[in-house]
């Protein structure tokens, strides 16, 4: 009996030491992930605005709409959901993309990306008005284009 109940007394001890342990790492293994996510979607909007920076307009525009992509596949994780940066960069390079189909004329496009803007920024608690991001893209439009490529 002495035997069985040392038993039940170690097996308690070990399932309480292994649940707070496990809760404990999955904490910091939750947090290890955000920060890595954090960091690719951070790194991605940079490397996409360096794009739409120093490229010509067609691979500044897919650099644009790969990040966009990528953002869209990133807040459909869990850990991603707070990661109000990474909205904050996907509104701003769906302005982006707007200016640039406003250059090209073409204008319902743009309308769609600013609509898409106006979302993501609006996910992140913030409504901003269509007449507002609209005069963000016209400002955005108009110094001189991404650079053309070389002849």
């Amino acid at each position: 009996m002495k035997a069985l109940k040392l038993c039940c007394i170690a097996l308690s001890s070990g399932l309480l030491v292994g649940v707070v342990a496990g809760a404990y790492m999955g904490t910091w293994i939750d947090g290890v992930l955000i920060w890595r996510e954090m960091s690719a979607g951070t790194g991605y909007a940079e490397l996409s605005n360096l794009q739409y920076d120093q490229a010509d307009t067609e691979h500044a525009r897919q650099a644009l709409l790969g990040f966009t992509k990528f953002s869209q596949s990133m807040s459909k994780l869990h850990s991603a959901q707070r990661d109000k940066a990474l909205l904050v960069d996907t509104g701003r390079a769906y302005l982006r993309l707007a200016a640039i189909e406003e250059r090209a004329g073409n204008s319902s496009l743009s309308r769609q990306y600013v609509l898409n803007a106006q979302q993501s920024f609006r996910s992140m608690g913030r409504d901003i008005p269509e007449a507002e991001l609209n005069k963000q893209v016209t400002k955005i439009a108009s110094p001189a284009p991404p650079n053309s490529p070389p002849s």
